[in-house]
């Protein structure tokens, strides 16, 4: 099946979100990844024209699809969260909400409802996730949901990757624009900075590059906001401050997500305020 230009291994599956080559014989499942392969080649059944390179399916990883994209390797790890999200789309459909989406930062804010009040919000993030993996799950997580505003945290788990440079990662958040962009013409995103934390604090520097390109990529777009979040996780001197951190010195304790909303609520309010940009 192809969805808004990116194929997707659900050409593979039962139906139900389940990938059938599980239940096929260990030594039939590379033959059955390459024939997958073939399969979304041919897949195309309407929407737009492609916005990138085929995704191939390589094979298994620990059990779990691994896709291969312009040199890219990454799990299809999300089913579940996809099947969870249709389930809530059946029950609620969504329409010009405020959505956010990305990674665990966003996963965990558990007060996002009541902190973004009145403004109709969904929470659409799956924990984990890089910005290749944002961009696959695009039409799944994001555009049948059809939202006014999507707010995006990413980049944590791609920029720690040794073989992901930051080029690679501004990429996909490129691509992901397009495939959001091409279902929803008036759609318009905000971007939170990529935070800085103990756990990953030697990777700060790369960080950092990160950011200023993505605050380049949001200043070349008028439908794109940066929003830099990280001086509510840096002290006087400079220097992360861990007190704000659970015990992973990763993920936050419940007054960050305060800040956030601090910084990030009037920026909402007065995009939701305003009419989308039009072409």
């Amino acid at each position: 099946m192809r969805m808004a230009g990116v194929l997707i291994h659900e050409v593979c599956s039962d139906g139900r979100g389940g990938v059938l080559w599980r239940a096929i014989p260990r030594h039939w499942r590379l033959l059955r990844a390459l024939w997958c392969g073939a399969a979304l080649l041919a897949a195309a059944c309407g929407g737009p024209a492609a916005l990138a390179a085929p995704v191939s399916l390589i094979g298994l990883r620990n059990g779990v699809p691994l896709a291969l994209h312009e040199g890219r390797e990454f799990p299809l790890t999300y089913s579940a969260e996809m099947a969870r999200f249709a389930a809530e789309d059946a029950r609620s459909p969504g329409v010009g909400e405020v959505l956010f989406t990305g990674s665990s930062s966003v996963v965990g804010w558990r007060t996002l409802k009541q902190d973004m009040a009145p403004l109709p919000v969904v929470n659409r993030a799956f924990g984990g996730s890089t910005s290749v993996q944002l961009w696959y799950y695009a039409e799944r997580a994001v555009i049948a949901r059809r939202p006014e505003i999507v707010v995006v945290y990413v980049g944590d788990n791609d920029l720690v990757q040794p073989t992901v440079s930051v080029e690679n990662y501004l990429k996909y958040v490129r691509l992901f624009n397009r495939e959001v962009s091409a279902a929803l013409p008036h759609v318009r995103f905000v971007y939170l900075s990529n935070k800085p934390s103990p756990a990953r604090w030697r990777f700060w520097p790369k960080f950092q590059q990160a950011n200023q390109a993505l605050r380049a990529l949001c200043a070349a777009d008028r439908r794109l906001t940066y929003v830099d979040i990280t001086r509510t996780l840096l002290g006087p001197d400079g220097q992360v401050r861990p007190e704000l951190f659970e015990e992973d010195q990763l993920h936050f304790r419940p007054v960050v997500y305060r800040e956030w909303t601090r910084i990030l609520k009037p920026v909402l309010e007065r995009m939701w305020a305003e009419d989308p940009p039009r072409e």
